[in-house]
């Protein structure tokens, strides 16, 4: 990959109109085909009870969870199934009576890592809801989770030891309704093929996942308001992969006006040339032998769903991207996100992103590693982002082991600001210029405590670790939280919720989290949390001059 390709992938994101395989081809708004509500009619059924709901399609019933009311598998797009397989969501049917929202639906079809199996069904477009059982006068804010994974593994029912991951009992207690979503991952999620273009009213395919989370937030729209909630006040927040898929949102036409705040954690507002994913699907056309058939999409989708996973395996080690993923596919985004922000051709709202300190600890080979190893990996991963070798050598320079604690520091602090850190306020740096909404950016450093985890406390305030504290689930997999993890965890729930409500992150007493400016200002999440300045300023103003001269 050349290096204008590694920027077009999100390295750089004030990208220049035009990286990658920009398309000419006019967007339309959100009113096109990217899952709309058919204005059907249903016929209702009578509520009774606290947890018993309509919706446009049908009555759903739930239940009480302590302090909040939850229902789960709520479909909300009909079942990508057979014609329907690639195709953008359409509609769910009406059901009769009063349908059970107490469990959640199926995870979307994905090859599970730790035993190469696959896991989930295709008919998984639904989405759960936690409310407070006591209802806001107008309505709560609402914040709706877009789950990580690469887009090729996760689910909205993700759990560490049983325990679920993405629960909403401690923000509903905080007074928002909490809504998390199943998307379309892997093939079924972002395949794009001429032969797929040509079925297109648009005459393009691709983002059939960025098309399911957009069908979501159309049915909060439509809905949420019987759940108690605001479909004026609506945050779309995701981590990793989903940070990623928030950042396209923001960028795309379709997602206009369906929610009016953004927070991105760990994430990332680039794409894939269109070309990527189109290599892939010729590979999975090739491994179906699908390729020489005359009707190559009746093929595919007469396919067991394992076979189209297995043609073209995917390996998600959160430091390169796979093939299937986000890209700019001329309809639901016509450029990569960063360059449409740039140019100002997004949807401009109070945005909050940020990382973690030590986003690459489990990414990256574990101790004890050498110098000559650290080297060896750190050149093979630079290259892999399209760097030559005069870059490779001046990125290393800045990075000398003896400079940390070890070799394997080193590496992770390497890949963490080439990856996360210096993105991240190029990220944010192209928002400031591109909008009048306030951008908030954050530094995660809380790692678990080493009294009562002395292993994992080692691997810091790794990728994801947040969201333990974020959902109220540290005690998942049995660890016991002390009071400044109790700390944390309200901290960053305060600030989360305040935004959703507001826009602006601050208030209650908690230590002021100033807009971003040029002086690169931020929040440390930690305890307490703290306001600075300059986060490895020297180290990112270096990377992006390599980054940005070429070979």
């Amino acid at each position: 990959m050349n290096v204008r390709a590694a920027r077009c992938w999100g390295w750089v994101t004030a990208a220049l109109v035009g990286c990658g395989d920009t398309v000419s081809q006019p967007l339309r708004d959100a009113g096109g085909d990217a899952g709309v509500d058919s204005g059907q009619s249903c016929q209702m059924p009578r509520v009774t009870g606290e947890t018993e709901v309509l919706t446009a399609r049908g009555a759903v019933r739930g239940e009480r969870v302590e302090e909040a009311l939850v229902w789960r598998g709520i479909p909300y797009a009909a079942p990508p199934v057979g014609a329907l397989r690639f195709e953008a969501p359409t509609d769910t049917a009406c059901w009769e009576g009063v349908r059970a929202a107490v469990g959640f639906g199926a995870k979307c079809p994905q090859i599970n890592p730790n035993t190469n199996t696959l896991e989930g069904q295709e008919d998984c477009l639904t989405l759960n809801v936690w409310s407070p059982a006591t209802r806001v006068a107008g309505g709560a804010p609402v914040m709706v989770f877009v789950h990580g994974g690469g887009n090729n593994q996760g689910s909205a029912s993700d759990a560490v030891a049983g325990v679920p991951l993405y629960d909403g009992r401690g923000l509903a207690r905080r007074g928002v309704v909490l809504v998390t979503l199943q998307y379309r991952l892997g093939a079924l999620g972002f395949f794009s093929h001429g032969a797929l273009d040509r079925e297109q009213p648009s005459g393009t395919s691709g983002n059939q996942g960025l098309r399911d989370q957009i069908a979501a937030l159309r049915w909060v729209q439509t809905n949420i308001a019987a759940f108690g909630g605001d479909p004026t006040r609506v945050t779309l927040f995701g981590e990793s992969a989903g940070g990623a898929n928030v950042c396209a949102l923001v960028a795309s036409p379709f997602a206009r006006g369906l929610f009016h705040r953004a927070i991105m954690q760990s994430g990332g507002c680039g794409a894939a040339p269109l070309s990527v994913v189109r290599g892939a699907a010729e590979r999975l056309l090739s491994g179906t032998n699908c390729a020489n058939d005359p009707a190559p999409m009746a093929c595919l989708r007469r396919q067991p769903v394992e076979a189209l996973f297995r043609a073209v395996p995917v390996e998600v080690n959160g430091l390169t991207s796979p093939p299937w993923t986000v890209s700019v596919d001329g309809d639901v985004l016509s450029a990569v996100p960063g360059a449409l922000i740039e140019a100002q051709s997004h949807n401009a709202v109070p945005f909050m992103l940020g990382t973690n300190r030590d986003e690459t600890y489990r990414f990256v080979a574990m101790p004890p590693l050498t110098e000559t190893a650290y080297q060896t990996a750190a050149r093979s991963l630079l290259a892999a982002y399209g760097l030559g070798a005069g870059q490779i050598n001046a990125v290393l320079n800045l990075y000398p082991s003896s400079e940390f604690a070890s070799p394997h520091a080193a590496l992770v602090a390497l890949t963490t600001d080439f990856r996360w850190t210096c993105p991240a306020r190029l990220q944010a740096r192209t928002l400031l210029g591109a909008q009048r909404e306030p951008v908030y950016r954050y530094f995660y450093t809380r790692g678990l405590d080493p009294t009562r985890a002395p292993v994992a406390a080692r691997q810091g305030a790794y990728h994801g670790l947040e969201l333990f504290y974020l959902f109220s689930v540290l005690e998942a997999g049995g660890y016991r939280p002390s009071e400044a993890d109790l700390r944390v965890r309200d901290t960053l729930q305060g600030y989360w919720t305040r935004f959703a409500a507001t826009g602006d992150p601050n208030g209650e007493g908690a230590p002021r989290w100033a807009p971003y400016a040029m002086s690169d200002p931020y929040l440390e999440l930690n305890d307490p949390a703290a306001s600075a300045e300059g986060l490895r300023t020297a180290r990112c103003d270096a990377l992006t001059a390599i980054v940005t001269a070429g070979p």
